[in-house]
C-alpha cells in the first residue's frame, strides 16, 4: 500500500477518533460557578453551555430553567458573603449570623423549601459555605466533628422556621391567616375540648413571625456552658430582641 493510501486511510480514523470519549463533565456546582463568574443580573443558560463547553440542552439534566439556576447561585452567594471571619468574631457569632443568613435565604425564596425536599439541594449547595464555617469555629477550639453538628443543628432550627414562617406568610396571601383559622377551628369544638391550647392560645396567636432564635440561643447556651463559658453580651441580645417580639 503506498504512503498515500496510508495517510487517506489514517486520516478518517484520527477525525473518529476526534469525537470519541466522555463529553465534558458537568455539575450543578459547575454551572452555578459559571454562572457567578459570569454575573447573575445578564447571565444566559446559552452562556454557561459556551463557558463549559456543553450542549445548552445538558444543563437542563441539572437545573430546569434560568430561575431556578439564579436561585441556587443567589442562595449559594448570600451564605458565603454572610459568614464573619473568625478572626473578629466570638464563635456563638458565627454561628447566628449563619442561623440568620439561611434563614432569610429561604424566606426570601420559598421555593428552595421545595428544592430541598425534593433533594434537589444538595452537596453542591452545602460544601462551600461549610468548609469556611469549620476553618472558623474550628479556631476557637471545636473539632470538625463538632462543627458539622453544629452545622446541621443550626441548619435544622433555621429551616424549620422558615418553612413555618413561609406557611403563615402563605396563608395570609390566601386570606386565611392562621391566628384566624385557628380561632374557628377551636370554635368547632365543644369548649370542654383542648383546654391547654385555649389557655395558651391568647398569648400565641399575634406572633408573627413566631420567634425562633430564642431557640437557638437556648443551643448555644448549652453549648457554652458545657465549655465553661458564658455568651457574651453581643450573642444574648437575641434572646431578647424576640422576646420583646413575642410581646
Amino acid at each position: 500500500m503506498s504512503a498515500d493510501a496510508n495517510n487517506a486511510a489514517a486520516g478518517p480514523a484520527k477525525a473518529g477518533a476526534s469525537r470519541v470519549g466522555r463529553p465534558p463533565s458537568v455539575t450543578v456546582q459547575a454551572i452555578v460557578a459559571a454562572a457567578l463568574e459570569i454575573g447573575l443580573e445578564k447571565v444566559t443558560l446559552k452562556q454557561i453551555a459556551d463557558q463549559l463547553g456543553v450542549a445548552q440542552a445538558t444543563l437542563y439534566r441539572h437545573v430546569n430553567n434560568r430561575d431556578e439556576l439564579l436561585r441556587l447561585a443567589a442562595f449559594q452567594l448570600t451564605l458565603q458573603r454572610q459568614l464573619p471571619t473568625a478572626a473578629n468574631a466570638h464563635w456563638s457569632d458565627l454561628a447566628v449570623r449563619y442561623a440568620e443568613s439561611l434563614y432569610a435565604a429561604f424566606v426570601s425564596e420559598p421555593q428552595l423549601i421545595n428544592q430541598l425536599l425534593k433533594g434537589e439541594l444538595g452537596p453542591h449547595a452545602e460544601v462551600d459555605v461549610l468548609e469556611p464555617f469549620l476553618s472558623a469555629i474550628c479556631q476557637h477550639g471545636f473539632s470538625e466533628l463538632e462543627g458539622v453538628q453544629l452545622f446541621h443543628t443550626i441548619g435544622m432550627i433555621s429551616i424549620g422556621a422558615a418553612a413555618g414562617a413561609i406557611g403563615l406568610k402563605a396563608s395570609k396571601a390566601a386570606g386565611k391567616p392562621w391566628s384566624e383559622s385557628m380561632r374557628r377551628t377551636l370554635a368547632e369544638r365543644d369548649e370542654a375540648e383542648l383546654t391547654q391550647i385555649r389557655r395558651v392560645l391568647p398569648a400565641t396567636l399575634n406572633i408573627d413571625p413566631i420567634p425562633w432564635l430564642p431557640s437557638l440561643y437556648a443551643l448555644l447556651t448549652g453549648i457554652a456552658a458545657a465549655r465553661g463559658e458564658q455568651l457574651p453580651a453581643r450573642t444574648a441580645h437575641v434572646k431578647l430582641l424576640n422576646n420583646r417580639a413575642a410581646v
